[in-house]
């Protein structure tokens, strides 16, 4: 009975976690609203990611506070060369959609492995970000060099990825709840158990 409890069983572990990520995922919402600033807020987001699962003291409010006034003037640029690289993915998949069979598939082709290659980088320099002091260029060479020597890592973050946001958008109406409450923190956070151990050789 003693065990029931107890504030480190796995119950009450799990349901500190789910809590976190709750927050986590709101807090991201917020900041990401003037869509400018979410870079700086996935940024923030990945630093508490971090200690979650490190199993370090989770602070949610203030270590992503900390985070996003220390990053944001490196996230944004980046970011936003990120989110025009996506509107022109957008524009050129429904100027595809115009065209012959073959030539549609050809240019649909180059432009979902340019979408790929934007977004592992975006992940990786992000994440980066989020823990080393390093200028911009540095990072981004780092974020290629991450996605390239780690690509079974790499791939495993894009599934986990885009299956999330595949559900999401597949049943959007019955989703929108689970996007709210955890659309950004529960997919990060099972990405974060797979790039740790990359970055936990680095550390050392």
């Amino acid at each position: 009975m003693s065990n029931l409890f107890n504030q480190d069983n796995l119950f009450f572990r799990f349901m500190g976690i789910l809590g976190d990520l709750i927050v986590l995922n709101l807090i991201t919402l917020i900041f990401c609203l003037p869509v400018v600033t979410a870079g700086a807020a996935f940024t923030a987001m990945h630093s508490v990611l971090w200690h979650m699962v490190r199993g370090e003291e989770t602070y949610v409010w203030r270590q992503f506070l900390d985070s996003f006034k220390r990053n944001w003037k490196q996230a944004t640029p980046v970011w936003l060369v990120l989110l025009l690289v996506a509107l022109i993915v957008v524009f050129d998949i429904r100027y595809a959609l115009g065209l012959s069979s073959s030539l549609r598939y050809a240019i649909e082709t180059l432009v979902a492995l340019v979408a790929v290659v934007a977004a592992v980088i975006g992940q990786y320099f992000f994440i980066l970000l989020s823990r080393y002091d390093n200028p911009t260029k540095i990072q981004l060479a780092n974020a290629v060099r991450c996605a390239v020597a780690f690509f079974p890592r790499t791939i495993a973050m894009l599934v986990i990825l885009v299956a999330f946001a595949l559900v999401l958008l597949r049943y959007v109406v019955y989703a929108f709840p689970l996007f709210v409450l955890l659309g950004f923190s529960l997919p990060q956070y099972c990405c974060a158990w797979l790039y740790n151990p990359i970055f936990k050789k680095l550390d050392v």
